[in-house]
């Protein structure tokens, strides 16, 4: 909508009113996003000074730092795939999933009566008492569902005939837009195989090396803070051993 549909419309308006139109819309989005990129930038900022003693201004740097070694493959390779392929991991499937097991850790290994009692405790409003079963039973059986139904995506999402065809014992037919096949390239693998231009076979073949490279540095950012929640973990753990 922001970036095909409102320039479209921009557009019927004719070109003096498309252009002023279209910077005031894309001057909001940006400090939108600057915005909200602060925003997100507040977590690592006071976990890097609660852990490891940075003051705000080593942080806000470190933070602009990985945000523009992540960010810049997305504008510079943006045909290749990298932007979409940041936008599928991290803001579709990473979205579910830990949503996911968040829920399942704060409502099953932490306990949701310990969990209500934080949620509660000092609260303003009563929050009603329902919301303890949704949390524990509801939400997480919804997003294993949904996770589920997309790593098995069928084929042209034709649920029905691939259940009646598991039943009768044939095949289960998946989607290439299943997370199973988009780990493996599928749909991008049937394109190479079909082409005969040595030219598109190329551009499909570079796509699929951005592709990989674009799940690397998400896999490595991941690891990165990993190790980080791990050493800071280890910090505490040592420092509470010397204090006792």
């Amino acid at each position: 909508m922001a970036f095909q549909t409102m320039p479209y419309l921009f557009q019927q308006w004719g070109s003096v009113i498309a252009v002023f139109a279209g910077v005031l819309w894309f001057g909001l989005l940006f400090f939108a996003g600057i915005t909200s990129s602060l925003a997100m930038g507040t977590p690592w900022i006071g976990f890097m000074r609660d852990e490891f003693g940075w003051n705000q201004k080593k942080g806000a740097w470190s933070f602009g730092t990985i945000a523009l070694i992540l960010g810049l493959p997305t504008v510079v390779f943006f045909q290749e795939g990298v932007f979409d392929e940041y936008d599928y991991w991290a803001g579709t499937v990473s979205l579910v999933l830990f949503a996911m097991f968040e829920t399942i850790l704060f409502s099953w290994i932490f306990g949701m009566e310990k969990g209500w009692r934080a949620i509660t405790s000092g609260a303003d409003i009563k929050v009603p008492e329902i919301f303890k079963y949704i949390i524990k039973y509801i939400t997480p059986v919804m997003l294993i569902v949904i996770f589920m139904g997309s790593v098995f995506k069928p084929q042209n999402n034709d649920w029905s005939t691939n259940i009646h065809n598991l039943v009768s014992g044939k095949s289960w037919v998946l989607d290439n837009g299943s997370i199973v096949k988009t780990i493996t390239h599928a749909g991008l693998k049937e394109q190479i195989a079909a082409t005969t231009d040595p030219e598109v076979l190329m551009q499909l073949e570079d796509k699929m090396f951005y592709l990989n490279f674009a799940r690397l540095l998400l896999v490595g950012l991941f690891v990165f803070i990993s190790a980080l929640v791990y050493l800071a973990f280890q910090k505490r753990r040592r420092e509470g051993r010397n204090t006792l």
